[in-house]
């Protein structure tokens, strides 16, 4: 879970633990330095969600289909990290759902911006026919 709150953040380079070919990446102490402190609820809440990293996100979809990232596991982590886990997962389906959401959107611009030069030309075009 600590692994992907690094990673929604940005945070994709984790520390190492151990020496030589003992070394391994060390997500807690990652997490720990750049995101498990007093200020990660506010965090949270500023995430820009509308700006997520497409690489990220295919990074987080990785992490969050494993068994370990099961609500069962999660809950058994704790009531904390079943709620950041529960959010990441959130996160991620938002930015799914956005991907859909936001060309269906610009085409609905695309079309009042049509419609309502349309809906000029009408008028103009009563205003001469009044006049006749």
């Amino acid at each position: 879970m600590t692994k992907s709150l690094c990673i929604i953040f940005g945070h994709t380079k984790p520390l190492r633990a151990g020496t030589g070919r003992d070394a391994v990446d060390d997500w807690f102490a990652t997490g720990k330095k750049h995101v498990l402190n007093s200020q990660l609820l506010n965090a949270c809440k500023g995430l820009d969600k509308d700006k997520l990293r497409d690489d990220l996100v295919e990074i987080l979809k990785g992490i969050i289909t494993t068994d370990d990232y099961s609500d069962e596991n999660l809950k058994r982590a704790g009531a904390a990290a079943f709620g950041l886990g529960s959010w990441v997962a959130a996160m991620v389906q938002y930015y799914d759902a956005m991907k859909i959401v936001k060309p269906k959107e610009a085409a609905l611009a695309e079309a009042k911006a049509a419609s309502e030069a349309a809906q000029a030309a009408w008028d103009a075009a009563l205003a001469k026919l009044e006049k006749v």
